[in-house]
């Protein structure tokens, strides 16, 4: 008996300030809790204050009782007024409130709908927000370049793909679009983006096909692509800036117009 007295451990509780055994208090469940931890309060609190916080549950017959006024005793049968129990004011005051919480927690009141604001019209490049561009004529044609917008920033997307068919974009000064599109090198697809209209591989395969693998200067078989105008003075990789040459031609030729090559020839 001394020894299971001598190994009890006590512990005191938060809400009463008790002394007691450690089994009367919960264990403490996490990662950084060690295997003596315990809870600060003890049974015997733990059921006080569940009965303190438990919901109270009025009967609606309960409910049409306490609205309807307390009759005086006076009023009331000799019998029924020798066992009625008196009330007093701060009690009589509580009571109602009391039973008129849980009706109000059984029907919750619906909130008001808020109206739904009204769609506005497509923004434009001057409006705030997100911008959208104006919306195309019916009959336009997609290689008039005068329809052609910057945005914001001044530029113009330009997207495509690339050999393996991956999509890209990246943005264009309006000059270069203008080109591209007059040069049948892009169309226009709304009116601040354009739309390469080859990759790097067609493009070659379609200037090849088109001059006949047949070298634009001299006659012979010509299997590159030289720009007539060259890119070091502001030429562009377009179907009408570029022909076919052979290796010969496009060497010799290098970054000369093509009207001083052509005397060369």
């Amino acid at each position: 008996m001394t020894d299971n007295l001598q190994t009890t451990q006590y512990k005191q509780c938060v809400h009463c300030l008790e002394q007691k055994p450690v089994t009367d208090f919960l264990r403490r469940t996490g990662r950084r809790s060690g295997p003596a931890s315990r809870r600060g309060s003890c049974r015997s609190c733990r059921k006080t204050r569940s009965r303190i916080t438990a919901p109270i549950t009025v009967s609606a017959a309960n409910q049409e009782a306490a609205a309807q006024p307390a009759a005086p005793l006076a009023a009331m049968p000799e019998a029924v007024a020798a066992t009625a129990v008196p009330i007093s004011p701060a009690e009589n005051a509580v009571g109602p409130a009391v039973a008129s919480k849980p009706a109000a927690a059984a029907a919750p009141a619906v909130a008001p709908k808020r109206p739904r604001p009204s769609k506005a019209p497509a923004r434009t490049a001057g409006a705030g927000g997100k911008y959208r561009p104006r919306p195309l004529p019916a009959n336009y044609s997609p290689t008039d370049a005068s329809l052609l917008r910057t945005t914001r920033k001044g530029t113009v997307w330009m997207r495509g793909k690339t050999d393996k068919g991956r999509r890209w974009h990246q943005e264009i000064e309006l000059e270069l679009a203008v080109t591209l599109v007059k040069e049948r090198a892009a169309v226009i697809v709304n009116r601040t983006t354009i739309r390469r209209l080859f990759s790097n591989k067609d493009f070659r395969s379609y200037i090849l096909t088109r001059d006949n693998y047949t070298c634009h200067f001299c006659g012979h078989y010509g299997d590159t692509i030289d720009h007539m105008l060259p890119r070091a003075k502001g030429g562009h990789t377009t179907p009408d800036n570029c022909v076919c040459a052979c290796n010969e031609c496009n060497q010799s030729k290098a970054d000369k117009d093509i009207d001083e090559f052509m005397r060369e020839l």
